[in-house]
């Protein structure tokens, strides 16, 4: 795209929306109530509570309005493998909330299909406002109608989960959200609401506040649902939406879960294929929720792996990755990295330049063997499927302290630039040491985690046993040797991230989150903020044709 003039142009393009995983805007507000308004309604849908105690109780929150057809269809499979697959029982409880796509008509083939609350038992869907199916001969097949909901407010998240917690009493609780979702600016986007509708990182903590505030008040504390191997909040929150596995995200849910599944990347529009979850139900009743997690994840990855997966579907083969974390484990990560903001600022005191940041990046995910999402679509418009600003300015954690860390960036000699402090150094490595993930192989370290199944396939689970990672699995691909990684943090071209839109600007979002208030993270790069601000405002001097221009750098031609 040739130069424009002025930063009206500027301004303008990049507002441009972007939607998560699929198409939508680069907003940050999710609209609703932030975390700390007052909770929501008495849920008017609420059913009775069952007489059974089960081992689990899956939650499944189906924010499933989205205009991609090719999504909506997978959606209906997911629908479909919930009820077939996991079957549901008395000691492995299913509740799922869907809200359906402006496309879908309803029963009737009426428009606008209502949303749906339903259980499901021995592969039979039920309206759980009914009594509990095991106590009436037949059951009572069906669902309860919602009328249409929004998935982006906290509040329909959060009566859904209190209801759920309350109906069913269990040992365990697991939530699964299914959906778009783009990483720290937020997930759930409902579309029938409005094309810049998401759900915040701050509303997801709220409504996942409340129904951690209801397994503490209104189960642990009757008699048999408390004591050893139990939790007071949610034991896992797995999100089968894209880029949710991101430090930022982790870190605002420590409080509120025990541990979290997610990618930091696209997910194909299968999403998880959820058979490792039936083990629930049949074969492991009693088994740490930790190791359900590793099982997880690592079916995840394993079903998209040619020659491995069962399944005979076009995205098998795709490169996927996937990561679960134990949250009660993440402050000392986060204090590490706060500590190397900390760092950093003591040698730079306005922090990376732009041209700093992306060299960083670049080798950072050269080494890694990482393919990054780069570059601004045409009309700076992202296709199905293409990055979003969030997206863009995301790397892989391991593989920025690695290159933060490495020793030949340090010295007036360093072979590579940017230069950094040894205490740069020293506290990236700090940081490494937290997570402590095992080796890979390479030629030159044989006894590294190698590849499987024709060097498609790596998992990893012999992390530092005080840190947050529990496993993390990949899909590499062997014709490129590329692969993904597990968790990702903020660092890249801060451009778009700057440009105001209807809920502000998606930095403004960045600033509101609890790892930044934590870490400061955002003070690391300032110079090449101020860099990105400069070139927002910039206008061309006529009268000077070759007077150098801010934006160098910036992808902007």
């Amino acid at each position: 795209m040739g130069r424009r003039r002025g930063a009206a142009w500027l301004a303008a393009a990049l507002s441009a929306a972007a939607l998560a995983c699929s198409a939508g805007a680069p907003e940050g507000g999710g609209g609703g109530r932030e975390d700390g308004a007052p909770p929501a309604a008495i849920d008017p849908h609420a059913g009775p509570v069952s007489s059974w105690v089960a081992e689990w109780t899956l939650l499944v929150f189906a924010a499933n309005d989205v205009r991609d057809p090719a999504l909506v269809a997978a959606f209906e499979r997911d629908a479909l493998e919930w009820q077939r697959g996991l079957g549901g029982s008395a000691l492995f409880r299913i509740l799922v909330e869907r809200d359906f796509a402006p496309s879908q008509a309803g029963p009737d083939g009426a428009p606008n299909r209502p949303s749906e609350r339903y259980g499901i038992y021995r592969e039979q869907r039920f309206d759980p406002s009914s009594p509990t199916p095991e106590d009436i001969e037949e059951g009572a097949h069906g669902a309860m109608a919602l009328g249409e909901t929004d998935t982006a407010d906290p509040a329909t998240l959060e009566r859904f989960l209190v209801d759920g917690i309350r109906r069913f009493p269990a040992k365990h609780y697991w939530v699964v959200i299914t959906g778009h979702g783009d990483g720290w600016n937020g997930l759930a986007d409902d579309a029938t609401s409005g094309p810049d509708r998401r759900l915040s990182i701050a509303g997801l903590r709220r409504a996942l506040r409340a129904g951690a505030d209801a397994i503490e008040q209104d189960i642990r504390r009757r008699p048999g649902l408390g004591g050893p191997g139990t939790s007071d909040r949610f034991d896992v929150v797995q999100f089968d939406v894209c880029r949710l596995g991101a430090v930022e995200v982790a870190a605002s849910l420590e409080d509120v879960a025990d541990t979290m599944v997610a990618s930091q990347e696209a997910m194909p529009d299968a999403g998880h294929p959820y058979s490792a979850l039936r083990s629930i139900a049949q074969d492991h009743l009693g088994v740490a929720p930790r190791v359900l997690v590793e099982e997880v994840v690592t079916d995840y990855v394993r079903s998209y792996v040619p020659g491995v997966s069962t399944q005979d579907r076009a995205y098998v083969g795709t490169s996927v990755t996937s990561v679960g974390l134990d949250l009660r484990r993440m402050r000392p990560l986060v204090d590490a990295l706060g500590r190397l903001r900390s760092a950093v600022r003591a040698h730079r005191p306005t922090g990376f330049t732009c041209a700093e940041v992306q060299a960083l990046a670049q080798q950072a995910a050269g080494r890694a063997g990482i393919v990054r999402e780069r570059g601004r679509p045409a009309a700076l418009r992202a296709a199905p499927g293409g990055a979003t600003p969030a997206s863009r300015t995301a790397l892989d954690l391991i593989a920025l302290l690695e290159a933060l860390s490495d020793p030949a960036r340090l010295g007036p000699g360093a072979a590579l630039a940017p230069r950094v402090s040894l205490g740069t150094a020293i506290t990236a490595r700090a940081a490494l040491s937290v997570i402590g993930r095992p080796h890979f192989w390479t030629p030159a370290e044989p006894s590294g985690n190698a590849l499987l199944y024709g060097g498609q396939y790596r998992e990893m689970v012999s992390f530092n046993p005080d840190g947050p990672f529990i496993v993390e699995a990949q899909r590499v691909d062997p014709g490129t040797a590329t692969r993904t990684r597990g968790l990702s943090v903020l660092w890249g071209d801060p451009l778009d991230l700057l440009v105001e839109g209807d809920a502000g600007a998606p930095l403004d979002v960045y600033r509101r989150l609890p790892f930044e208030t934590m870490t400061g993270w955002t003070d690391i790069f300032e110079a090449c903020l101020k860099q990105a601000q400069a070139c927002l405002s910039w206008t061309p001097d006529l009268a000077r044709p070759g007077a150098p221009s801010p934006c160098a750098g910036l992808g902007v031609d």
